[in-house]
Formats: C-alpha cells, structure tokens, sequence
C-alpha cells in the first residue's frame, strides 16, 4: 500500500518508517518510497566539498524575510484581535489568569531557545550534512526531554495550589497549551536553521485557522468564553501545526540514547550554558516584571498592565521571529567572513524595528480616543491607560534597537558578553521595580523596565559594532 503525497501521507510515512525500522530489516514500500524522496531532495540540493550546506535555501533572502513576517504577521495578527477579544470577554481575574501563563510560556521558551534553539539555528546552517543531522538529532532529544518534564512538574504543581483558587482544569489546561507552544517554538525553529520558511509558514497559517475557528465557534454558538477553551483551542492549533511541519520537511530527525545525547551536547553546553544566563536574566530584564506585581500586589493590579501591554505583545513577538530567521542567516554570512553583509542586516533588522514601533505607538496616539473607549473604558476605566500604554511604548522602541545586535553576537557564539550586560540590566530592572512598586503607584513600575532595556540596547549595539570592526577582512576573490 503505498500512502498519497498529501500532508498527512507524509507524516504517517515517517511514523511507519521509524515502526518498520524498528521491527523488520526488510525495506517495506514505505521505506523505499521515503529514501528515493530523501535521494531527489538532495539531488536539488547537491554538495560541493565537505562544508556544503546539506539544506540550501530554496528561495532568495528577501523572500524569506518577507514570508516569515508575513506569517508571523498573521499569527500576531491573531494574537492581537484575540486578546482585545479576551479583554472584554474575560473577567478580570481570568484575563490576568491567561495573560500570566501566556508569559509564562514565553519565559520557558526563552529557557529552551538558549539551551536547544539557539544552538541549532547557530551551529547546523554552518555545518557539513554529516555534523547537521547529529546536532538535529542531539537537540531534538533533548527537547522532548525536556517537555516531558515540563509535564511531569506542571502536574505535579498543579495537584499542589489547584485549592488556592483556581481551578484544577484551568491549571490543566495552561499545562497544555504552555507545552504545546514550546513544542511548536523549537519546531519553528528547526524550520528556520534549515532556511525552510514556507513550511513554517504552512504551519502558521494552520494554527490561525484552527484557532480562530474554533474560537468563532464558541462565540457564534452562544457558548460562554472561559479561559479553558481559550487554552484548548490553542493547544489544538501548535499540535496540527507541528504536524504538517513534520510531514512537509524531507527528513526528520532521528530521537537518540539520552545518555549519548548528553555526551554528545557537552561541547554545545559551554556556550549555551552562557546562553542560558542570558535568557534567565533577559527574562528577569523584560518578563519578571509581571510576576513581581503579581506577587506583591496581586492578579488584579497587574491586570491594567497586562491591558496596556495587548498593543504591543504582537510586535514584541515578530522582534523574536525576525531574530529566528536573521541568526541562521548570519551564521552562515559570519562562518563565510562576509562580516559587511552581517553588518548590514543587523543594522537593517535594528532600523526596520524600530521604524515599525515608532509607526504602531503614532497610530495608537492618533486614533486613542477609539482605542480608549472600545478596549479600555469598560473594565479599567479607572487606570491611566494613556501613560500606562505610552511606557509600554518606550520599552518596545527600547527593545527594538537589541534586535540586530543580539542576533549578531549569539551568530559570533559571543554567549557571555552577551549575557554579562544582560546580568547587570536584570539587576537594575529589578531593583527599580521593587523600589518603584513601593513608592509609587503600580503602572510607574514599567519604568525600571525601561531603563534596563535602554541599557541593554546601549551596550549591545556598543559591542556589536566592535567585534565588527575588530573581525580580520577576508582576502580578494582570485
């Protein structure tokens, strides 16, 4: 029986192929059908010498920069109207609910994208097809590793405090979707490292159309919007999405021994392990906050934050998937010595950021009246949204400036200068958010994170620029 070439064919191939691999030394059809595939891919896609990229790109880089903004686009988009829904929709409580294990979910991926990501998107652009398909391998081990205990202590923690307050089900269903998202993150990302942009956009464009559906469904037939459908529904979107990358991509990676697996990462996780501090105190510098209010002044308090916040989380997250798409493209501009072409597109990547805020915050000034009155006069009528969204603003300009040069370091393996400066911005941020939080009202707390976020910028684009001009210029073409 051989299966149709449709998305689904191929991801019941590859589940077949690994069964009968397993079970028979005989190739069945299946096999045979799935090596020929693997044999025309790389025919499309030839070698030449030992540091030929096993998975060239297929389009130019400007389509690529184009398809993958436009698909995060979309799923920013969807973001964006979903949770101005939400805010109305949501009691204020629930709101603060998902919007805590929305950050919550961002936080972990940055945990995972400095461990596993990162190290992917950095080190397989520039390696040969053999060294590729180990590092594949290796990571994607160790992020189902790593998901597993994920689950393991989520429901754990969630049998623990699921009596203070909230819901078992709620609690269940955050679990979910939060490891949904980070499977579907790094499954975005093993897309990038091997410059297939148009299969993560695929599984894009799947997860909006699952989600808004069912969303819609919910709302068109009456039913009452809770933030355990909202988790659901989600959750549902990254899991078809991840299929459909699967079964788009030629090949996929083998899962190893966990013990060889842990070998094999020890050289990666000197530089990762830097990586790691980066993320953790990254997280302290941006994310932290919302967990501190929350400790310290509860849900609700931080709930006008989280509002102010809606209009410029989409924007926030097209930064990371610039950042995606912008560090294997580097490295392999960096490993080549073409340091101007790296220049320039941390420049340009830093530019067109921060051009995109400057234009998102002049439209939110000039249509406020709008904005104040369909999104926030309902349920926060009594918080300064105008300041509190005008200091969002400044963090988001701020943070906009990193996206070049982060990107540039991380692609030189520069990990520990990178994560010192974040060190010390933590440092400030927290600092200024707790003194602020206690002499004055909550939404001035925003500026601590300000603060470190223009430290951060100052001094990465500072280092960026040195190692550039302290890299050797590669000899004349003969």
């Amino acid at each position: 029986m051989v299966l149709p070439l449709n998305p689904l064919g191929r991801f019941l191939n590859r589940f077949l192929l690994r069964f009968f691999s397993q079970h028979t030394k005989r190739k069945t059809p299946i096999q045979a059908r799935l090596i020929t595939r693997s044999i025309v891919y790389e025919k499309q896609s030839p070698m030449k010498g030992a540091h030929t990229h096993h998975f060239a790109p297929r389009i130019g880089a400007i389509r690529r920069y184009i398809s993958a903004i436009f698909s995060q686009g979309l799923m920013s988009g969807f973001h964006f109207v979903l949770n101005l829904s939400l805010v109305k929709l949501l009691p204020v409580k629930d709101f603060g609910i998902y919007s805590l294990t929305f950050v919550l979910a961002i936080m972990l991926t940055a945990i995972v994208s400095a461990l596993l990501s990162t190290p992917l998107v950095v080190y397989a652009p520039a390696a040969t097809a053999t060294e590729r398909g180990h590092v594949e391998s290796m990571l994607t081990t160790l992020t189902c590793f790593f998901l597993g205990i994920c689950i393991a202590l989520g429901l754990l923690i969630s049998l623990g405090i699921h009596t203070a307050g909230i819901a078992f089900s709620i609690l269940v269903a955050g679990l979910i979707f939060i490891t949904t998202y980070l499977a579907r993150q790094y499954s975005r990302n093993f897309g990038y490292a091997r410059f297939d942009v148009t299969t993560v956009m695929a599984g894009d464009i799947l997860y909006v159309v699952c989600g808004a559906t069912l969303f819609a469904l919910l709302y068109l037939t009456g039913s009452r919007i809770t933030v355990v459908g909202v988790f659901a529904s989600l959750s549902l979107g990254n899991l078809l999405a991840i299929m459909i990358e699967i079964a788009r991509h030629p090949d996929v990676p083998s899962l190893l021994p966990l013990r060889r697996t842990l070998v094999g990462y020890k050289p990666i996780w000197k530089q990762s392990r830097w990586a790691l501090i980066g993320a953790v105190t990254t997280i302290m510098l941006s994310q932290a906050h919302s967990l501190v209010v929350t400790t310290l002044k509860g849900p609700v308090a931080y709930a006008p934050l989280a509002a102010g916040f809606v209009l410029f989380g989409p924007i926030r997250i097209i930064f990371m998937t610039i950042q995606n798409v912008l560090k294997p493209e580097m490295a392999l501009a960096i490993a080549q010595q073409r340091y101007q072409d790296a220049r320039r597109q941390m420049l340009l990547a830093s530019g067109a950021s921060l051009a995109a805020v400057a234009g998102l915050t002049t439209l939110i000034l000039l249509f406020w009246p709008l904005v104040e009155k369909w999104l926030y006069a309902d349920r926060y009528g009594n918080a300064p949204m105008r300041t509190i969204v005008l200091l969002w603003a400044a963090v988001t300009l701020a943070a906009s400036i990193q996206n070049g040069p982060s990107s540039a370091l991380q692609s030189f393996k520069a990990f520990r200068p990178l994560a010192m400066i974040t060190v010390y911005g933590s440092a400030l941020s927290l600092t200024l958010v707790v003194l602020l939080l206690s002499i004055a009202p909550v939404y001035w707390s925003i500026c601590g994170i300000l603060c470190a976020e223009a430290f951060a910028a100052v001094f990465e684009l500072k280092l960026c620029l040195t190692r550039f001009r302290e890299t050797p210029t590669p000899p004349p073409d003969p």
